[in-house]
C-alpha cells in the first residue's frame, strides 16, 4: 500500500504575504528575497550568501511568532556558525523546529568529494541538528539519499525532509515510496519537499541572474 504525503514543507524567503498554515510549512530562507525563486536551488548553495546571517537579522528584525512560526532553515556546514549565538535568536523569534537547509548534500561529483575530504558532509549537518535538539528544538534532517537517510536514522533523528536534489528522480513517486517506506520502517516520519512558490507574473520584463 502506498504511503501518503504528508503536507509538503516549502523554502520561503518572506513571510508577510502568507497564512499561519502556510508559515508553519514553510523553511524559512531571507537571503534568497532578493532572487527569483526558479533560481533558489543554486543561488542557495553560492559561497557569497550567508544563510545563517541572514536568518538571524531577519529574526532579530521582527516581533517573535506567538503561534505558527516557521522552521529555520540553517546552513548546518557553516563554519562561522556560533551555536550559542543563533539558538539565542531562535528561542527569542519563537522557532521551535530546525532543518538542515541549504545543504552540501546537492553537491555532487568532485565537489561533493573535495568537501567532504574536510568534513563537509550529511552526516555533520546531522550532528548539527543532534546538538540543536538537545537545546529543545525540533529538527528535521533533510535528506537526498538513502544513504543519508539511514545516516539521519542512525544518530536519532527520526522526522527526515526527502529533498530530490538537483537532478530529480527518473519516477517520483517510486523514489518517495520506497524512501518513505524504509523510514517507517525504522519508526521515522517522512516529510515532503516542495519546490519554492512561482515568482508572481509582472507587467514588465524581470531582470534575470546568470549563474
Amino acid at each position: 500500500m502506498a504511503l501518503p504525503r504528508p503536507a509538503d514543507l516549502q523554502p520561503r524567503a518572506e513571510l508577510d504575504a502568507i497564512g499561519p498554515a502556510q508559515r508553519a510549512r514553510a523553511l524559512f530562507l531571507p537571503a534568497l528575497a532578493p532572487f527569483p525563486p526558479e533560481t533558489w536551488p543554486l543561488v542557495a548553495l553560492l559561497p557569497v550568501l550567508d544563510i545563517n546571517g541572514s536568518l538571524r537579522a531577519a529574526l532579530e528584525a521582527q516581533r517573535p511568532f506567538r503561534r505558527a512560526p516557521p522552521i529555520a532553515a540553517i546552513f548546518a556546514c557553516d563554519p562561522f556558525l556560533r551555536l550559542a549565538d543563533m539558538t539565542g535568536v531562535l528561542r527569542r523569534a519563537g522557532i521551535t523546529t530546525v532543518a538542515n537547509y541549504p545543504t552540501v548534500q546537492l553537491f555532487e561529483g568532485e565537489t561533493a568529494a573535495a568537501l567532504a575530504a574536510v568534513g563537509y558532509r550529511a552526516e555533520a549537518e546531522f550532528r548539527l541538528l543532534e546538538r540543536l535538539a538537545a537545546e529543545g528544538f525540533a529538527p528535521i534532517a533533510c535528506a537526498t539519499s538513502r544513504q543519508a537517510v539511514d545516516a539521519a536514522l542512525g544518530l536519532g533523528l527520526r522526522r527526515i525532509l526527502l529533498h530530490p536534489g538537483l537532478s530529480p528522480p527518473i519516477d517520483p513517486a517510486v523514489w518517495w515510496a520506497e524512501l518513505a517506506g524504509h523510514i517507517a520502517v525504522e519508526g521515522g516520519e517522512a516529510v515532503a519537499w516542495s519546490a519554492p512558490p512561482a515568482a508572481p507574473q509582472l507587467s514588465r520584463p524581470r531582470r534575470r541572474i546568470r549563474l
